[in-house]
């Protein structure tokens, strides 16, 4: 390891993808350390401190990714994009939960998709139809 370390931390994985999508490599050196703990396994990623560009440096860009109001300060900052296509992630899975589970079951070579909740007196009747 180097004595005076020229390079950015981050254990987020998310934070990690935003970095990289702005253009931020990992360090040569080091990209990443993974960890294995009593406590569970843990991933340490490194960065350079700034973008191939120079436009972006990486400890401003986990400031922001840490600000609950970067994306209302600075919504066309590429960043903002970034953040806001990760919070509609997290909630189009949440919705996902929330969905109409179906049920694909097979009888007599027929393929029948049925809701999961759909009580067994309606089962069995779909059943006797085919």
């Amino acid at each position: 390891m180097r004595l005076q370390p020229k390079y950015f931390e981050t254990k987020d994985l998310s934070l990690a993808s935003a970095l990289l999508t702005l253009g931020i490599p990992f360090d040569e050196e080091t990209p990443l350390v993974n960890l294995k703990t009593p406590y569970g396994n843990q991933t340490i990623f490194y960065f350079s401190e700034t973008s191939q560009c120079g436009k972006y440096d990486a400890a401003e860009m986990s400031r922001f990714w840490n600000n609950p109001t970067f994306v209302i300060e600075y919504p066309e900052h590429p960043l903002a994009y970034i953040k806001c296509a990760y919070k509609n992630r997290d909630g189009l899975l949440d919705y996902v939960k929330q969905g109409l589970e179906l049920a694909v079951m097979e009888t007599n070579g027929k393929l029948v998709i049925i809701s999961k909740s759909a009580s067994p007196e309606f089962q069995k009747e779909i059943f006797s139809k085919l």
